[in-house]
């Protein structure tokens, strides 16, 4: 069965050798515009009414992308999302070619296990490339949906061959780029304002310190009474595969 990529195709690179650098092409800078509206096909964590909403454009093969994910959001998610001070938006952004089966997979799991496969794709990062690069990306795909209800052969099928999800992430992308001007991964749009991973956006210690500003909090107490949690940090699973919308 052939997974084939999206119809932009001369906008996706071919995977790329790993490295901690922003995955695709670069920007020369951050432009403000209006807060962006959540709308239908957003993975969402944290409360409605949080004061600040950070949407990340990012891609499951990006190794700049899973530092993120491994190293700086789970001390966000900690800080600022399960106290209600921050909604965190996940959006896909594939720039390599196992990222389009890849998404739709995690969106074929189902929204309350989106997040769950999108962990086990950044925790499985390595396994899925070289997978790809041998041409056995789709055996190393099932052993991750097999861990999320996709259990079956002809479920796998249906899943890839599923058109909603494909033209869904398709006009994702498509925003992404035209509204966003969206060339890399991992871009941030906070608050309207968009971000590449560089200066305060590459630490957890920079990134907390840019969101303090926003919530006008230049030096928040260590043990500050935190609110009902919606969300909790993602949980990411143990390896075992086989080895960026309006």
């Amino acid at each position: 069965m052939t997974m084939n990529l999206l119809s932009r195709r001369s906008a996706l690179a071919a995977v790329s050798a790993l490295m901690l650098a922003a995955c695709g092409g670069s920007d020369s800078g951050s432009t403000a515009t209006d807060v962006p509206a959540i709308t239908k096909g957003d993975h969402i964590k944290g409360s409605e009414n949080a004061p600040v909403t950070i949407i990340e454009y990012a891609s499951p093969t990006c190794p700049a992308c899973k530092y993120f994910h491994d190293e700086i959001l789970p001390v966000l998610t900690e800080k600022y999302v399960v106290t209600g001070k921050v909604k965190f938006v996940f959006r896909e952004y594939p720039i390599h070619e196992p990222d389009l089966p890849s998404y739709v997979l995690a969106n074929c799991a189902g929204e309350d296990q989106f997040f769950d496969v999108l962990d086990d794709l950044f925790a499985n990062q390595m396994g899925v490339v070289t997978a790809a690069q041998a041409g056995a990306l789709k055996g190393a795909l099932q052993t991750i949906g097999k861990r999320h209800g996709i259990e079956t052969e002809a479920q796998f099928n249906a899943c890839m061959e599923n058109r909603d999800y494909r033209t869904a992430l398709a006009d994702k992308y498509q925003v992404a780029t035209e509204k966003w001007a969206v060339d890399s991964t991992p871009t941030f749009i906070v608050n309207g304002k968009k971000h590449l991973f560089e200066n305060e956006t590459r630490t957890a210690e920079g990134f907390s310190k840019y969101i303090d500003g926003l919530l006008g909090e230049d030096a928040p107490a260590a043990t500050e009474a935190a609110a009902p949690a919606e969300d909790a940090a993602p949980a990411t699973e143990d390896a075992g595969a086989s080895e960026t919308t309006e």
